[in-house]
């Protein structure tokens, strides 16, 4: 009957999922973007292939459990319209909280978003009754309990991957040996969680374990073969040609690289220079060989550029800012804000220069052959972020859909493909105008992310979520993620993490559910007690439900 809500309610849905890949669907593409596996382009594509096909094969999960176990919505039988208005201003105020918190660059979690501003309206429609407080107290448990799990995860895949593969001596040819035992197991998670507690659309919940479990196998073996065959060889050879090795080379130790090799090269760049300088004769120990290369390609620059505006010198404090008496007290101010700014920047900038010269190097042809599995893991990562948060912008909207198609609340109703789709988009196009903003801050400002470190993140996160998403349990991927980068940090040590980033976003993680709870509820009160409701929604019940 009122066909606006679903026109309205689609527009909103869309924004929030825009929201959803600015903000949250950065963090899973931060550390294959920050360790520079992938530009921000490719990572569009892979967003846009494996967050839709994890939002058309595992979306529906999660979507049941936030639109129908937050709120009681027996309370609601009488007049469904009310819950329909709920969802849009849920919808609405989440995707608002998102917006502000991706332009100033606020890694916030989605999840508490959504649920935050639908327990809001509820509260203001029917009180805490109307709030289904052990389902809400099983999801806050998850976000406690999520950033540990995939920290725990993350800090044992890589300890072991240090332990025994990374620091030994055939380190290289030790990582090309465990590749596709690698892929056997990241596929063979995937395939059996779709298979096995897959999407109601398709049936495949229906089908019995030991077809999941022979489909997934024989899936994953394949592959691991064919990477064992094909794939293997293929990086073996092009890293062994990068490195100039012989083609068919097995004898792959952390050989050293040292400056008259760099030297016979026709490569003197000032890194080399330092080396020699620092120790009055040749370097023999391993120089990343791309670093060097690519400060005499491409030499460093400033973050900023250079300009007659720029006030920070090299070695300026805060003490040095003049007043110019020339100028107006209005230039002088904004003079002195820019000064600032940049000095704060300067600051930060170093602090990350030094977070990342503790962390452990390693050979440079390990970090190149683990560029490759990284690609492979952050498909893996995309897939599950698409799986859980996709139900963050879609749920509310198919409450609505449901309520409008069928002028009842159905506890019930299916998810049409088409909602699951159109979320995917929308955070495809958030993670592509917006989404380098978060990207840089979780890539980079956090702790230190080559290839070798990213690609066991990006699995531990995404095994993480894929756990919670067969439990049906909407956890926070910025959560996961998070815990996922902190916990590979602290395998390199405890200095090897920035503290004072963990604990503002953890802010971030305490305050969203309150901001977004007291937005939805200030809007759903403005348009459902106010007077004007009465003419746009004359069926709607006007009483507070107790």
């Amino acid at each position: 009957m009122y066909f606006w809500f679903l026109i309205v309610g689609g527009f909103i849905s869309f924004f929030n999922a825009w929201g959803i890949g600015a903000n949250d669907c950065a963090n899973s593409f931060a550390t294959s973007v920050g360790s520079g596996v992938l530009t921000l382009k490719k990572a569009l594509i892979i967003a846009g292939i494996f967050e839709f096909l994890g939002s058309l094969l595992m979306g529906a999960l999660v979507s049941d459990t936030v639109r129908k176990k937050i709120v009681d919505i027996s309370i609601y039988e009488s007049n469904p319209y009310a819950l329909m208005l709920g969802m849009l201003t849920a919808n609405f105020s989440a995707g608002i909280w998102l917006t502000i918190a991706s332009y100033f660059r606020y890694p916030v979690s989605t999840t508490h978003s959504i649920i935050g501003a639908i327990i809001g309206f509820s509260m203001a429609y029917g009180g805490t009754s109307a709030v289904a407080w052990d389902s809400v107290g099983f999801v806050v448990l998850s976000w406690i309990l999520s950033p540990i799990l995939s920290g725990l995860f993350s800090f044992v895949f890589y300890y072991l991957c240090k332990r025994f593969v990374f620091t030994k001596d055939n380190a290289y040819n030790l990582t090309l040996r465990i590749f596709p035992l690698l892929i056997f197991g990241t596929f063979l998670i995937n395939t059996f969680f779709i298979f096995y507690k897959g999407s109601p659309q398709y049936n495949l919940k229906d089908l019995p374990p030991w077809i999941s479990v022979t489909i997934s196998l024989s899936i994953s073996v394949f592959l691991g073969l064919l990477t064992y065959f094909l794939y293997v060889p293929y990086i073996r050879k092009k890293i062994n040609n990068m490195f100039n090795l012989p083609e068919n080379s097995n004898d792959v130790s952390n050989s050293t690289t040292t400056v008259e090799e760099l030297e016979m090269e026709g490569i003197k760049s000032e890194k080399v220079m330092e080396i020699k300088n620092e120790t009055g004769e040749s370097h023999t120990d391993v120089i990343d060989v791309d670093e060097v290369k690519s400060s005499v390609i491409e030499p460093e620059t400033e973050s900023e550029p250079q300009t007659e505006n720029t006030l920070l010198r090299s070695g300026d404090s805060f003490e040095n800012f003049e007043y110019d008496n020339t100028k107006t007290m209005k230039e002088n101010i904004k003079r002195s804000s820019e000064y600032t700014k940049e000095m704060k920047d300067h600051l930060e900038n170093s602090m990350i220069e030094d977070l990342h010269k503790n962390a452990i190097e390693y050979d440079p042809k390990v970090e190149r052959a683990c560029t490759w599995l990284q690609v492979i893991t952050a498909c893996f990562s995309a897939f599950t972020h698409g799986a859980n948060d996709v139900a963050n912008s879609i749920a509310p909207f198919a409450t609505v859909y449901a309520i409008q198609t069928t002028s009842q609340i159905s506890p019930k109703s299916e998810i049409p493909i088409w909602m699951l789709a159109m979320g995917g988009i929308g955070i495809m196009v958030g993670l592509g105008t917006w989404g380098y903003k978060i990207i840089k801050r979780i890539g980079s400002e956090l702790t230190k992310i080559t290839p070798s470190r990213g690609f066991i993140i990006e699995l531990s996160d995404a095994l993480a979520v894929l756990i919670a998403t067969q439990i049906k349990m909407p956890v926070s991927t910025t959560h996961c993620q998070v815990g996922s980068v902190v916990g590979c940090g602290l395998a390199d040590g405890k200095g090897n993490v920035k503290w004072s980033l963990v604990k503002n976003i953890v802010y971030s993680w305490i305050i969203t559910l309150p901001v977004t709870g007291f937005i939805s509820a200030g809007l759903f009160s403005y348009a459902y007690y106010s007077p004007f409701n009465t003419e746009i929604l004359p069926e709607m019940n006007y009483t507070l439900t107790t």
